[in-house]
C-alpha cells in the first residue's frame, strides 16, 4: 500500500514544480523531500519526475499519480468529516481567510452561523493572498476564503471547488473636506492629479494600485504605502492623500473620511471560498459558505 505521507510530499513537488518550493511549503529539508520522492519511485518502479533547468517536470506516470493523489486527499477529507459527524459533542470547521475579511464580513457571518449551528465550532486562521491554497492542500483547512483582483485573476488548482461570493468593488477614499467627497460616484481618472496613499500588497499584486490607475490613464503619485486598510483610512483622514480600497474593508469606516463609489468600469476584488471537494447540501461547511455569501450581499447593499 502506498505511504500517504510520501504521496503528500510527491504531490507538493508536483504542484510547486520544484523540490525547493515543496520543501519550503512542507517545512522539510530539500534532501528529505528528494529522498521521499525517490523512495516512492522505487516502490512503484517507475520514474515520476524529470529534473529540468528550473525545477522538475512530471512524467506521464507522475501526472497520472498527481491527479489520483488530489482526488484521494479530497476523499480522505470527506471521509474524516463524515466520521466525525457521528461523534458526540461539537464538530469543527477549519477556515482560512484573508485578513480584511475579519473587519466585518467574518464577524457578522460567524455570529449568524453560531446562532444556526451552536454544535459546530469554527477555527479561523489568517492566510496570505500570495498562496492561499497551500493550507488547503496540506489539510490545515477545510475551506479557504481568498480574493483576487478582477483585472488579474489567479488560476486556482483544477482539483479545487470554487464557491464564489459577491464581488467586492473598490471605493474612492477621500478626506472629508475634499471637493469630490459629496459626489455619489466619481470616475477614477478624476483622481489623477492627487497624492496617493496605497495599500502595500505582496506578489502577485505588488503593483496593483499602479495597474488600476494605469487602466484609468494615469500613474499615481504615491506619497505613502501602508500595510493595512485601517492605517490607510487614518492617513487619508489626515490629508496625506486619496486612495481606493475594497468596500468590505471599509465597513465601518472612520467618520472623518468620505467613501464614494467609483464610476464604471470600476475595479473589484473577486472573493472565493475554495474547498477540496463540493460540500454537500445540509453540511455545516455548506451552511457556513451560504451564510458568508448572504452576509457579503447584505453588507455591500448597505454600504
Amino acid at each position: 500500500m502506498l505511504d500517504v505521507r510520501r504521496l503528500q510530499i510527491f504531490l507538493a513537488v508536483a504542484e510547486e514544480g520544484s523540490v525547493t518550493a515543496a520543501a519550503q511549503r512542507l517545512y522539510l529539508t530539500q534532501s528529505a523531500v528528494s529522498q521521499q520522492v525517490q523512495a516512492l519511485e522505487r516502490e512503484l518502479d517507475v520514474q515520476l519526475l524529470r529534473r529540468v533547468a528550473r525545477g522538475v517536470r512530471l512524467t506521464p506516470a507522475g501526472a497520472a499519480l498527481a491527479g489520483h493523489a488530489r482526488d484521494l486527499f479530497g476523499r480522505l477529507t470527506t471521509v474524516e468529516e463524515e466520521i466525525r459527524s457521528f461523534a458526540g459533542g461539537s464538530r469543527e470547521i477549519r477556515l482560512g481567510a484573508f485578513a480584511s475579511a475579519g473587519v466585518e464580513l467574518l464577524p457578522q457571518a460567524l455570529r449568524a452561523f453560531r446562532a444556526e449551528r451552536p454544535d459546530v465550532r469554527v477555527l479561523l486562521n489568517s492566510v496570505h493572498a500570495d498562496d492561499p491554497q497551500a493550507g488547503l492542500r496540506d489539510g490545515l483547512f477545510q475551506s479557504v476564503l481568498t480574493w483576487e483582483y478582477d483585472f488579474s485573476p489567479q488560476a486556482a488548482g483544477r482539483a479545487l471547488v470554487q464557491w464564489h461570493l459577491p464581488d467586492d468593488p473598490l471605493r474612492a477614499v477621500l478626506p472629508l473636506g475634499h471637493p469630490l467627497a459629496g459626489r455619489d460616484e466619481i470616475p477614477l481618472a478624476e483622481l489623477a492629479d492627487e497624492r496617493w496613499v496605497v495599500r502595500a500588497h505582496r506578489a502577485p499584486y505588488a503593483e496593483a494600485y499602479e495597474t488600476m490607475c494605469a487602466a484609468a490613464g494615469f500613474t499615481p503619485a504615491v506619497a505613502f504605502r501602508t500595510d493595512d486598510y485601517q492605517s490607510l483610512q487614518g492617513l487619508v483622514a489626515a490629508g496625506m492623500g486619496v486612495s481606493i480600497a475594497p468596500a468590505l474593508s471599509l465597513l465601518p469606516h472612520r467618520e472623518d473620511i468620505a467613501v464614494v463609489r467609483l464610476a464604471a468600469p470600476a475595479p473589484a476584488r473577486r472573493v472565493t471560498a475554495l474547498t477540496l471537494t463540493d460540500p454537500g447540501a445540509g453540511t455545516p461547511l455548506r451552511e457556513l459558505l451560504e451564510i458568508l455569501g448572504d452576509t457579503a450581499r447584505s453588507l455591500l447593499a448597505a454600504g
